[in-house]
Formats: structure tokens, C-alpha cells, sequence
């Protein structure tokens, strides 16, 4: 008895597997569709967001405060990547929110957001910092600031020159030249260095 064909053996195969490949198949296709359907739809929402952010613009050129806080506020709570810190942003710069605890708040929302690059995190990190630059708040100052101070990142030389500046500005001047001895250490910058030697010289 001669062997069948490749083909007819395939055939049979497929046939005696039918139910499977159909499932299987489908199975496909329905993840393609929602795939798709997602990247619309994410598409679509950023579209939205990106409006709502040109729209509280116009409105703070109009001076309409009230309802251009409302819109951005409202970024915010969406999380998105781009235009929820931009627009935590311009709330900080505009003055529109006198809350202080509400932006800390806004803050830690965006900061808890997994979506951020490392670097990100931390710029939105150094942020805070100035925004509640207080004796008040020093531990939640140098919580934020020391793992970024204790790392290679980008933002480290700009934390080490912040945490100087504000005990400079506070007179804790010994604190001050801790932080600026560590600054001359990583700044190449020559005017940043004639700089910081020059209130290192004062305090001294």
C-alpha cells in the first residue's frame, strides 16, 4: 500500500483538527480587534487631552482662571504622560491654586504614575522640591532629592545646586557648603564653579 501525499496528509490533518484551527483562529482575530480598538481609542483620548490643554491656554489668554483651572485639573486626573504634568505645571506657574497640600497631592498622583522614565520620575521629583522649597517640608525635600543626589542621574548636579541655594537662602550655611563642596566635585560648567566658589568663600 503506497503512502498518501504531503498534501493529502496535511489535509487530513487540518480536517481532523478543524475545530481547533477555528478556535485558534478566531482566538486571533478577536485579540487583533481589540488591539486595534485600543489604539484607537487611546489615540482618540489623547486627541482630547491635547484640545483640553490648547483650551485652558486660551482661556488663561482671556483671563478666564476659573475655567482654565477647572480643564487642567481635570489633565491631571487623567494620568497621562505628557500633559497631565504640563498641566500641573501651569497651575504652579499661573498661581491658580493657593492649596498647597492639593498640588503635593497632584504631585504624588503623577509621580506614582509607572508610566514615567526613570529620569522623568525624578525631574518630577526635583519639581516638588522647589515647588515646596520651606523649612517646613526639609525631611520631604531630602527624601525626594537624596536618592537622585546618590545616583547618576541627569538631574543630580540640579538637586545638589537646589538643596545649596535653599539652606544659602536660609542662612544654614554650613548645610549650604556641604552641598556646594559636592556640587564642585561633578560641575565642569566654569561659570557655575566661579559661581559656587563665591558663596562657598562667604560662608567661610
Amino acid at each position: 500500500m503506497t503512502d498518501e501525499f504531503p498534501e493529502k496528509k496535511f489535509l487530513s490533518f487540518i480536517k481532523s483538527n478543524s475545530k481547533i484551527f477555528t478556535y485558534t483562529i478566531s482566538i486571533f482575530f478577536i485579540i487583533l480587534a481589540i488591539s486595534l480598538w485600543l489604539s484607537y481609542d487611546s489615540k482618540k483620548q489623547n486627541k482630547i487631552i491635547s484640545e483640553d490643554f490648547i483650551k485652558a491656554k486660551i482661556f488663561l489668554d482671556k483671563d478666564s482662571k476659573d475655567k482654565a483651572t477647572l480643564i487642567l485639573k481635570n489633565i491631571i486626573k487623567k494620568k497621562d504622560t505628557i500633559y497631565s504634568s504640563l498641566s500641573l505645571f501651569l497651575l504652579i506657574d499661573q498661581n491658580l491654586v493657593e492649596d498647597k497640600q492639593l498640588i503635593m497631592e497632584y504631585f504624588d498622583n503623577i509621580i506614582s504614575d509607572g508610566d514615567y522614565s526613570e529620569e522623568d520620575i525624578n525631574l518630577l521629583k526635583l519639581k516638588k522640591a522647589i515647588y515646596i522649597s520651606d523649612i517646613e517640608y526639609e525631611q520631604e525635600m531630602l527624601k525626594l532629592l537624596n536618592p537622585i543626589i546618590n545616583s547618576d542621574s541627569v538631574w543630580k548636579n540640579q538637586s545638589l545646586k537646589f538643596l545649596g541655594d535653599f539652606y544659602y537662602s536660609i542662612s544654614q550655611l554650613e548645610k549650604a557648603r556641604q552641598y556646594y563642596s559636592t556640587l564642585l566635585k561633578e560641575e565642569t560648567n566654569n561659570s557655575s564653579r566661579t559661581e559656587i566658589n563665591r558663596r562657598i568663600k562667604s560662608i567661610k
